[in-house]
């Protein structure tokens, strides 16, 4: 019998991977093959702002050892940012120095077998035109790009852009003990999968799914929400017309607070800082979205107000429990998304960390077609 690290080592040989990259990432072969890890190591990744979640999720991808890796920050490191995560270290200096410069370091020596590029700028993705945006991703072949801790204004633009270039989106951020991960994978996203077995085919083969992701801006539009649940692939609320049940496990209530948060920052310019207007400003929004969606009132009779002052007055702060556990999910999703091994997010991730609950939804998507 065969020695399986030997057999697995060869494996990637023969697929131009060395013998360093199959001792490094064996584990991970075995678990998602070598075409997918080639996928992997063969992707660019740009990471926008080095804020927040941004920490947990470089290490993933890191480690998993992605191609190449692009680091975008154009502020310098603040005291409040230390905490954060492991990037920024008061004893090398990082306290003034630009983001991406203090971080390089610590990045590199996680995993040297990465090429790691670093911008000490966020140009043009914030402030930029889009079709400067579409020539930067383009002519770095950006497979995916990841937006942290951005306002929602910011992240429609550059997704739009995104889309034109076909690089693959993601956007996320924190807000207190809550927070969220939005996919956009393009038009025709095609995975591979493995079907659940049946009495008629006990050990199915592996099985193609395309799907069909909407944007930022079109997921999240209320132009449609009247529509009923069946009728969410078309832009109808994903709550409307859901059992008292459904509704329960669908946990609308936190991303009810998110889309009131995005209201106020819309509207303001600015993310609430606890006044006691603003957060009746924002209760009041999230008491319309949840009769503008339909939430069952039997399972949501009304928006949980202790969440609503936490994301009020703790919209700008970040606690490292909530960046490690969204910036796990994010990096595990941006892997999936590059191996195409396994359904990615679809689309809409919202977490509470403090009560233990992740939950997805789809906005704006149907089910996927077998390829």
């Amino acid at each position: 019998m065969s020695d399986p690290q030997s057999s697995a080592q060869a494996q990637m040989t023969n697929g131009q991977i060395t013998e360093d990259e199959a001792s490094l990432y064996d584990r991970q072969i075995r678990l998602w093959g070598v075409e997918a890890q080639n996928r992997m190591r063969s992707s660019t990744v740009l990471i926008l702002s080095l804020r927040g979640v941004a920490h947990e999720t470089i290490k993933n991808l890191v480690l998993a050892g992605i191609g190449r890796l692009i680091v975008a920050d154009d502020s310098a490191v603040s005291s409040e940012d230390l905490g954060t995560g492991f990037l920024f270290r008061e004893e090398d200096g990082a306290v003034g120095q630009n983001r991406t410069k203090a971080a390089l370091h610590q990045i590199s020596s996680l995993n040297p077998l990465v090429s790691l590029t670093a911008w000490e700028s966020l140009a043009p993705f914030v402030g930029g035109s889009e079709g400067e945006i579409v020539d930067v991703l383009k002519k770095e072949k950006v497979d995916v790009i990841v937006a942290c801790d951005l306002p929602k204004a910011q992240l429609e633009s550059i997704d739009s852009a995104a889309r034109k270039a076909g690089s693959m989106f993601y956007a996320a951020g924190t807000y207190g003990f809550y927070g969220y991960v939005f996919a956009d994978l393009g038009e025709s996203y095609e995975y591979v999968y493995t079907p659940k077995p049946t009495p008629e085919n006990t050990s199915p083969g592996l099985a193609k799914k395309t799907l069909s992701y909407p944007s930022f801006t079109q997921a999240l539009s209320n132009e449609k929400w009247t529509l009923p649940a069946s009728q969410a692939a078309e832009g109808g609320s994903p709550y409307r017309g859901l059992t008292r049940n459904e509704t329960k496990n669908a946990a609308p209530g936190v991303v009810l607070g998110l889309l009131a948060l995005w209201e106020y920052e819309k509207k303001n310019g600015v993310l609430p800082a606890g006044g006691e207007g603003q957060v009746a400003e924002m209760q009041a929004s999230a008491e319309r979205l949840r009769l503008d969606l339909g939430v069952n009132g039997k399972a949501l009779p009304a928006v949980d107000p202790h969440m609503i002052e936490h994301l009020a007055s703790h919209a700008t702060h970040f606690f490292p429990p909530t960046l490690a556990v969204l910036g796990g999910l994010l990096a595990q999703d941006v892997l999936r998304a590059l191996s195409r091994k396994d359904r990615p997010i679809v689309n809409l991730l919202s977490v509470d960390s403090m009560g233990g609950v992740g939950t997805v939804g789809r906005w704006a998507m149907g089910e996927g077609k077998d390829a």
